[in-house]
C-alpha cells in the first residue's frame, strides 16, 4: 500500500487495539492552551498575493487570481476580511467574524457579518504555524472547501492550499494555491497594487 495512505484508516485500526498498547500524549487543560497561537502572528496585517488555480484533473489553469486577507483580533473575537479579484476585474469581498469559546474545544466558528451568508467557517489552529479551515454550507451541513494555511519564511509569507469539494462530477472540483505576503504599505513603502485597500475601504 502507499506510504501516505489515509491516516483515518490507521486511526480506525487503532480503535481495535487494547489501550495498554497505545501511547497517548497527556491531554492539555484550558489553563495550558494559548489563545490564538498562530493568528496572533499574522493578525493586523494586510496580506496580498496571487492564487494559482488547478482543476480536478490536476492541470493548472492559464489564469492567475489576485486577492488578500486580513485577520483582526480583539480579546476573544476574530474578524477576517478577504477579497478576491476575478479575471474579469470583478471583486468579491467577504467579512466573517466569530468568538472563541472554551479553549478546551479545538475549533471556533466564523459567520458572515451583516445579513449573513450561506457559508460558515470552522477554524482550528495548530501551533506554531498552521491553521486548518473548513467552509461549510449552512443548509446542507456539507463541507464545500477545506484549506490548510501555513505561516512560512519566518512569518513573512502565508501559503494557503484549498480544496474545493462536493462536486457532482468529482469529489474534488479544484484546488487553490495561494501565496500571500505583507503588503508593501505595511512597512511604509509604495505599491501599485492597492486592491486590498480599495476592496476593504482601508
Amino acid at each position: 500500500s502507499h506510504a501516505f495512505a489515509p491516516i483515518s484508516n490507521v486511526i480506525h485500526a487503532h480503535r481495535h487495539v487494547p489501550s495498554t498498547q497505545l501511547h497517548a500524549e497527556p491531554a492539555q487543560t484550558s489553563a495550558s492552551i494559548e489563545m490564538f497561537p498562530v493568528l496572533k502572528k499574522i493578525q493586523g496585517i494586510d496580506w496580498v498575493g496571487q492564487c494559482r488555480y488547478v482543476g480536478t484533473d490536476l492541470k493548472p489553469a492559464s489564469f492567475v487570481l489576485q486577492g488578500g486577507v486580513r485577520y483582526e483580533l480583539e480579546k476573544d473575537v476574530l474578524r477576517m476580511t478577504s477579497f478576491l479579484t476575478f479575471p474579469n476585474g470583478n471583486v468579491r469581498q467577504v467579512i466573517m467574524e466569530g468568538k472563541r469559546g472554551s479553549l478546551e474545544r479545538a475549533s471556533m466558528r466564523l459567520d458572515a457579518t451583516g445579513e449573513g451568508g450561506p457559508i460558515y467557517m470552522v477554524l482550528t489552529e495548530l501551533a506554531p504555524d498552521t491553521i486548518l479551515i473548513n467552509e461549510v454550507e449552512k443548509e446542507s451541513g456539507k463541507i464545500i472547501m477545506t484549506s490548510s494555511l501555513s505561516v512560512v519564511d519566518g512569518g513573512k509569507e502565508i501559503v494557503q492550499v484549498s480544496h474545493e469539494l462536493g462536486g457532482s462530477k468529482a469529489p474534488v472540483e479544484g484546488h487553490q494555491v495561494w501565496r500571500l505576503k505583507k503588503a508593501s504599505w505595511e512597512s511604509g513603502g509604495d505599491t501599485e497594487d492597492n486592491s486590498f485597500r480599495d476592496a476593504t475601504g482601508r
